[in-house]
Order: structure tokens, then C-alpha cells, then sequence
């Protein structure tokens, strides 16, 4: 949270009612963007243990970078191959534009948050065309961002292979 309020109990309000962090104005912008960079090191999924993930026939192989779908290459960008490791590492979770924008360009980035937008149309449409029924996983919510989700009945949303 980011506000003018700096009362103890509105700081234990905000606490207590979700917030990660508890900021008061006026702020020191370096010691602001430090504390949002923290949190980010504390939510981000490790990678170490998870380099390659099977969803729904569906393989993500980030040591070789490619995405597979029934043994056939998906030819993705790198930014569209973060993007669908990440959804399928964080099923249920909403991403705003923003945020995604952090995690995949960076906090320093200067990128448009519509750049987003391009991206998952892009790889919705490369999993279509390879056969993948993206549009049972990735969603959008309108006036946040998107997150993925698993509809079928079959595939538990817990059940994914981490190897």
C-alpha cells in the first residue's frame, strides 16, 4: 500500500487486510522501488527444481526453451515462453498487465502494459493452431489481466509434473 495515512492503525488495518507492504507519503522513490523488488524475489516460483512442466499434454522444457504440444514444437519468443511457464506454475492466480510486466521484462522496463495484450493473443493463437484448447486455461479478466485456469474435469488443477 502506498498512502498518506501513517497512523499505527491504519497501518495494522492495511496489514491485516492484505496488503504485503505498508508505505506512507511522502516516500523515497529508491527505497520504494527496492521494497517492490523485494516482494517480487519473495513471490517469484523457483525455477531450480522445475525446469520442465507436462499440463494436459502440454510440455514446457525450459533447459531446452521449447514448448511442445503431443511432441509437436510450438515456435514461441521468449517472453511468450515465460509468460505460459509462469500461468502454468500459478494456476488460478490473476496477473494484472502490470505485474506481468515485472516479472517477465523487469521493474525497469519501459514498456507499454499493452505490450501484454499482444503477447497472449499471439500465443493463444500459436497453441490453437497447434491443437492445444488454450481457451479453457487462459483467461482474461476484464480490467485486471489474465490467469490461467484448468477446466477440464480429467486433469486435476493440482495435477502437473514438475521433473
Amino acid at each position: 500500500m502506498l498512502t498518506a495515512r501513517s497512523e499505527t492503525p491504519d497501518v495494522i488495518k492495511g496489514l491485516k487486510l492484505g496488503a504485503d507492504d505498508y508505505v506512507t507519503k511522502p516516500f523515497n522513490e529508491e527505497e520504494l522501488l527496492a521494497r517492490m523488488e523485494a516482494l517480487l524475489r519473495r513471490t517469484r516460483v523457483p525455477t531450480e527444481d522445475k525446469h520442465f512442466l507436462l499440463f494436459n499434454g502440454l510440455e514446457w522444457n525450459e533447459e531446452s526453451m521449447e514448448l511442445k504440444y503431443k511432441s509437436q514444437v510450438i515456435s514461441v519468443t521468449p517472453k511468450e515462453f515465460a509468460l505460459i511457464g509462469l500461468f502454468i506454475k500459478n494456476p488460478q492466480k490473476v496477473y494484472s498487465r502490470d505485474h506481468l510486466l515485472s516479472l517477465i521484462w523487469g521493474l525497469k522496463s519501459q514498456i507499454d502494459d499493452r505490450t501484454i495484450d499482444s503477447h497472449i493473443r499471439n500465443l493463444r493463437e500459436k497453441l490453437r493452431s497447434a491443437g492445444f484448447p488454450i481457451d479453457k486455461h487462459l483467461f482474461t479478466v476484464w480490467g485486471i489481466g489474465y490467469k490461467w485456469v484448468n477446466e477440464d474435469p480429467k486433469v486435476p488443477i493440482n495435477e502437473k509434473i514438475f521433473i
